[in-house]
């Protein structure tokens, strides 16, 4: 059942299963008294800033993304996610999103190392600072999307109309100013992820795919299908005319929006498709 689910949602489930082992085995060795031990096996699991730690800890670059301790940290995280993810399936293949995952933590794990090991602050708790948590990696699927389709909106509340640009504004800002309060580690690893997520943005926007090279090694790695495109004619027109469909697109973002739509068919078939791509569909591109 979970095999036939987006991406979305198999991230929602891994994360989820993960915290819940991390609290069953939490409880067990309080029982038996030896919290020591849990703590052994979590600091295996958590990125060290300590660089001699974490050569001999490797693989906690991407352990670390996928581990929470705290209900209150994995609900925030997961709440992001799911409302951004909601808008990120619609425009981007289920293994660009895991890709941008992963990618996303791995730079928010680069800064957050760079930073504690570089700026003279850190200095006193380099050795004992650990990292974990899916945010750096959420961050950069919310800055991503919001860099490459900046004027989507969404409705909070059902009432107060938002941007993704004015939510991945927000978000960025809100780390700076908490980087010198409190958990400067976590705040460090966030803006590293956003900064991945806003370059995959722009990219992809201007045509340019810069993460198929991960792409192609995760898909392996995960054993996930690679989606061929069929063939379309793409129909040239000129959007500005057009009065009965609110997109204003250039050429090239009417051929990634009709690749997109074709991957999604592909997955899930046509019947997945919303009543605004099936117009796209039968109005900028040939029959299937």
């Amino acid at each position: 059942m979970l095999k036939k689910q987006n991406i979305i949602v198999k991230l929602l489930f891994v994360n989820t299963g993960v915290f819940i082992t991390v609290i069953v085995l939490q409880l067990f060795f309080y029982l038996f008294n030896s919290l020591d031990v849990y703590d052994k096996i979590i600091r295996y699991l958590m990125l060290p800033a300590n660089l001699r730690t974490l050569v001999f800890h490797f693989w906690t670059i991407f352990t670390y993304m996928f581990l929470h301790q705290s209900f209150w940290h994995i609900l925030g995280n997961m709440l992001w996610l799911y409302f951004m993810g909601i808008i990120a399936i619609q425009y981007l293949k289920d293994i660009q999103i895991l890709t941008l995952y992963i990618l996303g933590g791995l730079s928010g794990a680069i800064l957050y190392v760079i930073g504690f090991n570089i700026f003279p602050v850190f200095i006193q708790i380099k050795n004992t600072a650990f990292l974990l948590g899916a945010s750096a990696a959420v961050t950069a699927i919310v800055v991503g999307i919001a860099a490459y389709k900046p004027r989507e909106a969404v409705y909070l509340f059902g009432i107060l109309k938002l941007e993704l640009w004015i939510i991945a504004i927000f978000m960025v800002i809100w780390d700076l100013s908490l980087l010198p309060l409190s958990n400067p580690g976590g705040h460090l690893a966030h803006i590293g992820g956003a900064i991945y997520g806003l370059i995959f943005g722009i990219q992809l926007a201007k045509g340019k795919k810069i993460q198929t090279w991960a792409e192609h090694l995760i898909a392996k790695i995960f054993r996930m299908k690679t989606i061929s495109r069929r063939k379309m004619k793409v129909i040239k027109n000129n959007l500005r005319s057009s009065e009965d469909f609110e997109y204003n697109l250039s050429q090239t973002e009417i051929k990634n929006e009709i690749d997109r739509i074709l991957d999604k068919i592909s997955q899930y078939g046509y019947e997945s498709l919303s009543k605004k791509e099936k117009m796209f569909l039968k109005k900028y591109g040939s029959k299937i």
